[in-house]
């Protein structure tokens, strides 16, 4: 891994992948990122769309559309990449179609010599988290899923609406799985230092 600058990767330029890359764009958080996707055109394009965009962002980023190969000095890979659900659609069926994807992007990405770290953020998944592992060989802690942060994001948000509070001062977690195993720890969920429910003890009581 590289110390001299900083590199993104960022593999699938769907809605998901292009939001990651604005995101970093707004916030500088690299100094080069490189687009990758089947689909080299639609990279090329949020690539023109972006760099547009530096005229009026503090960021000073080297942005353009890659191949596999371009992901040998990143510091990171960042897989939004895969198929979407289908109505009806079992997990499970999606799993098998985006682990067939996955092997045709894990494994390129390994062969060109990258040794930075994967973050996952293709449904469903905490198990195609687990697959990068299984098919890149890296030690675990370099393969990160983005998990439940969305599904905590939501939860304080809602929390925030539903108790008029600003959601940064609710401290509240969904925990498990992105997925019908998640579930949220309330016995540790906080309005900036008092218990969620001591409120709803009290609102119950004042009620």
């Amino acid at each position: 891994m590289r110390t001299d600058k900083r590199k993104v990767a960022l593999i699938g330029t769907g809605m998901v992948g292009m939001s990651y890359a604005y995101s970093m764009l707004n916030q500088n958080i690299c100094d080069e990122l490189v687009l990758i996707d089947i689909n080299k055109k639609r990279a090329e394009g949020e690539a023109m769309d972006l760099n547009h965009g530096l005229a009026f962002s503090a960021s000073n980023m080297k942005i353009y559309a890659g191949e596999y190969k371009d992901t040998s000095d990143a510091d990171i890979a960042v897989i939004c990449a895969g198929v979407a659900q289908k109505p009806g659609e079992s997990r499970l069926n999606l799993l098998k179609r985006n682990a067939a994807v996955f092997k045709s992007i894990v494994d390129p990405v390994t062969e060109s010599g990258f040794n930075g770290i994967f973050l996952v953020a293709t449904n469903p998944v905490d198990i195609m988290t687990r697959i990068t592992y299984t098919l890149s060989g890296f030690n675990p802690r370099r393969v990160l899923g983005s998990g439940t942060a969305l599904d905590t994001a939501r939860l304080r948000y809602l929390l925030g609406e539903s108790l008029s509070v600003d959601p940064r001062n609710v401290h509240a977690y969904v925990m498990g799985e992105h997925g019908d195993s998640e579930f949220v720890p309330w016995s540790q969920a906080m309005i900036a230092t008092k218990p969620i429910l001591s409120l709803c003890e009290e609102q119950g009581e004042g009620g």
